[in-house]
C-alpha cells in the first residue's frame, strides 16, 4: 500500500510540473503573439513604418524574445524557434529602410509561427501524460 501511494505522489508532482511547463510555454507565446498582432494593427495601411513608436514596439518585442527564447528553446525545436528568431531580427532591418512588405510579411510570420507553436506545444492531456 505504501509504494503504491508513494507512485500516485510521484506521478502527481510530475503532471503538476507538466502542466506548470505547458502554461509557462502558452504564456510565453501569448505574449509574443499580441505583441506582433498589436504591431500588425498598428503598421496596416503605412507607407512609412520609421516612426519611433514602431521601432519601440519592435525593440520591446525583441526583448521580449531574447527574455523568453531560452525557456522555450528548452521545450521545442531548436530550429523552429530559430525561424522565429530570425523573423524578429528582420524587422529591425526593414524598418530601417522602409520595407513595409517586408517588415509585414514577417509579421504574419512571427503570428503564425507563434499560433502554430500553440497547437503543437500548447496545453492537452497528450503533452501533460
Amino acid at each position: 500500500m505504501k509504494k503504491f501511494i508513494i507512485i500516485i505522489i510521484v506521478v502527481l508532482i510530475l503532471a503538476g510540473a507538466v502542466t506548470l511547463e505547458q502554461i509557462t510555454i502558452n504564456s510565453y507565446l501569448n505574449e509574443i503573439q499580441n505583441k506582433t498582432y498589436e504591431l500588425i494593427t498598428l503598421t496596416t495601411g503605412l507607407e512609412n513604418i520609421q516612426t519611433e513608436e514602431i521601432k519601440e514596439k519592435v525593440s520591446d518585442l525583441k526583448k521580449t524574445w531574447i527574455h523568453h527564447e531560452e525557456i522555450l528553446c528548452i521545450f521545442a525545436n531548436h530550429k523552429d524557434m530559430r525561424d522565429l528568431c530570425i523573423e524578429i531580427q528582420k524587422l529591425e532591418g526593414n524598418i530601417e529602410v522602409n520595407q513595409y512588405e517586408d517588415f509585414t510579411a514577417s509579421l504574419k510570420v512571427i503570428y503564425h509561427l507563434a499560433d502554430d507553436y500553440h497547437k503543437i506545444m500548447g496545453t492537452s492531456w497528450q503533452n501533460i501524460f
